[in-house]
């Protein structure tokens, strides 16, 4: 119907699932999903993605009549950041320099208005040689600044304050365009949703406060988490 060929997201109880319809009539899915839970997976990972599948009974109700065409795969956090953005004739553009945690494929939109603003930059150093350190920090910054922004949100998304505003979403302050701006990559290019960004944190944080145990609970697990990530990291 009208929904057709759009992207939905579906929360449950150990984090979320991303559903894409391709062009070729199949679906890409899968879940993002707390360390913790990831831990508890003892047999093969196709049945692991249906067992994780039926934990979600709108996600389990959609896929009642699907199946499977390939194998499921699993993965830890492969996000990563670059210790140098640009040197001596070069510059990282896009993924070569960071890669975060992709939400509907915002990490592509991020990449190609990091190109933009690159190759700007280039042509401005071509034009005035004996500037080029101030065009490349001002490009560094732009690109963190996104960053930063991007960031935020993602290591949030499955927060409970988030949810309650991603279920009641409204457009004070135009904070709604503000998000869709976010996770579009447009965030680079002297965007005007600065300001509206910043009352949607603003919002959010009140939202933390106003369900303070869920929130806390919800703290806890992702320090453990994050605890037990780099146990991992140092033993491997």
């Amino acid at each position: 119907g009208k929904a057709e060929g759009n992207i939905s997201l579906f929360w449950f109880e150990h984090g979320w699932f991303w559903f894409i319809p391709l062009l070729d009539g199949t679906t890409s899915i899968g879940a993002v999903c707390k360390p913790a839970y990831l831990q508890t997976r003892t047999g093969d990972p196709n049945q692991f993605l249906r067992d994780t599948i039926a934990l979600c009974p709108a996600l389990a109700t959609r896929l009642e009549n699907a199946s499977l065409i390939g194998d499921a795969n699993a993965t830890g956090n492969y996000s990563y950041v670059s210790r140098q953005m640009a040197g001596e004739r070069f510059m990282l553009i896009g993924d070569a320099y960071a890669f975060v945690d992709p939400v509907l494929s915002s990490g592509v939109f991020l990449a190609m208005q990091g190109a933009f603003a690159g190759a700007e930059v280039v042509e401005a150093c071509l034009r005035q040689p004996k500037s080029t350190k101030r065009h490349i920090r001002r490009y560094e910054k732009a690109v963190r600044h996104g960053l930063d922004h991007f960031t935020w949100f993602v290591y949030r998304m499955t927060r409970p304050a988030m949810r309650r505003l991603f279920m009641a979403p409204r457009n004070h302050l135009r904070m709604r365009e503000a998000l869709l701006a976010l996770l579009a990559g447009d965030l680079y290019r002297g965007t005007p949703i600065y300001r509206s960004l910043l009352a949607f944190k603003a919002v959010y944080y009140l939202t933390s406060v106003s369900m303070l145990r869920q929130s806390i609970s919800a703290w806890r697990n992702d320090r453990a988490a994050l605890k037990a990530n780099g146990r991992e990291a140092a033993s491997v």
